[in-house]
């Protein structure tokens, strides 16, 4: 079966048609309607949605995000000029259903996708509201329309870390996910609130992934959406699917995109992904290492076309400059593709082996001396390293 990705859409989703059309990197696109508004959805080739996943994102219904107000389904859209509330939703909760899985048969994408609201804090009735408002009311729809079993439904499951690490509360959602004969899969999403780009909490890591693998052995397909470099974690739990994106909102979960903000942030520096530090260095990082330090740049930089197109550019890459993510995508799928070609065992073995090696060559930088930014050094790697090595003795 394999490790499948598929390529998580935001801003300029072209980029991540580019790769899968025309580098054949993931499985097919997992669509954005906050991004990417109703006509540009329904325009695509029915070639390209037939290997694709389009996401409700109904994570914040009350959202007031414009692209969401193009389609008819969306929860704000249908209560109109009334405001939010969940008594309103209720109300309506049938009639977003019906038109939200009509919207998904019409559009013939691979799968359809059940929507959930994502709750910030531990909420007692977390099950149950989704139930009443999502799940309970897009399975009726499913059965009308006689789609159940014709095409694979999956869940949405969004979490938060603090969910995860309540035993009694992630047993619950377990529990409840497991109840509906009607799911093959489920989609999770989980919000881990950090300083660092990368995860550095290995108590975090081992519980996600306890998650996922109970879940996995539960019979059901998983989808892991919103990960970044430590998605290949997650492959120790079966054979799972992964997401890769662009932006870093696409590769960190965070309800701020859903929100309307007259705030304007800055951009990020541009960066640039090296498999062999498993991370993303600033590009005027890597330019200064491989410049001054050539004997070491060959050891820790792994080229794609797209790199070496960054580094001819006369001007200086930005975090707009798409080459960098393009070249992400390959080298990332490359690392992927390694992973799924073997069993689960081995996949411990060539992890625990990439981790050491990233760990050595962040160590050559360091007896330079030379120090990458807080987001770009090694420090996430000894995390890295005890989560897999205690969820392997927890799950011989």
């Amino acid at each position: 079966m394999g490790i499948k990705l598929y390529h998580q859409c935001g801003h300029n989703a072209k980029w991540n048609r580019d790769s899968f059309e025309k580098d054949k990197v993931g499985e097919g696109l997992i669509l954005s309607p906050v991004h990417q508004d109703r006509n540009n959805i329904v325009d695509l080739p029915v070639a390209l949605k037939n290997k694709s996943i389009f996401d409700p994102q109904f994570y914040l219904p009350n959202s007031l995000k414009p692209k969401f107000k193009t389609y008819d389904f969306f929860p704000n859209t249908i209560i109109g000029e009334q405001g939010f509330s969940t008594i309103d939703f209720s109300s309506v909760a049938i009639e977003s259903a019906n038109r939200c899985v009509g919207f998904q048969l019409e559009q013939r994408f691979e799968k359809v996708i059940i929507p959930a609201r994502f709750f910030e804090q531990l909420n007692s009735r977390y099950t149950e509201q989704q139930a009443d408002l999502f799940v309970v009311p897009f399975l009726k729809a499913l059965r009308s329309k006689g789609v159940i079993g014709s095409k694979d439904i999956y869940l949405t499951v969004p979490l938060t870390s603090s969910m995860v690490s309540s035993k009694e509360y992630i047993e619950n959602i377990l529990n409840w996910i497991t109840s509906y004969p009607e799911i093959d899969g489920i989609y999770f999403i989980c919000q881990h609130d950090r300083k660092s780009k990368q995860i550095k909490e290995a108590g975090f890591l081992i519980e996600f992934m306890k998650v996922i693998k109970s879940t996995y052995d539960a019979d059901l397909k998983v989808l892991v959406g919103y990960t970044n470099t430590e998605g290949m974690m997650y492959t120790v739990c079966g054979e799972i699917d992964l997401t890769i994106g662009a932006f870093e909102n696409t590769r960190i979960f965070s309800l701020d995109k859903f929100l309307v903000s007259d705030e304007e942030k800055r951009g990020p520096k541009a960066r640039i992904y090296l498999p062999k530090l498993l991370n993303w260095i600033r590009f005027e990082e890597a330019k200064l290492i491989r410049d001054a330090v050539p004997e070491i740049w060959q050891k820790i930089y792994t080229p794609t076309n797209y790199s070496e197109e960054a580094f001819e550019l006369t001007k200086e890459p930005t975090f707009q400059t798409p080459a960098l993510y393009k070249h992400y995508f390959k080298a990332y799928a490359e690392q992927i593709k390694v992973l799924s070609q073997v069993g689960k065992n081995t996949r411990f073995d060539i992890l625990d082996l990439w981790i050491s090696e990233a760990k050595h060559n962040h160590s050559l930088l360091s007896q330079i001396p030379f120090n990458l930014d807080n987001h770009g050094n090694g420090e996430h790697l000894d995390h890295w390293s005890n989560a897999l090595n205690l969820f392997k003795k927890a799950n011989p």
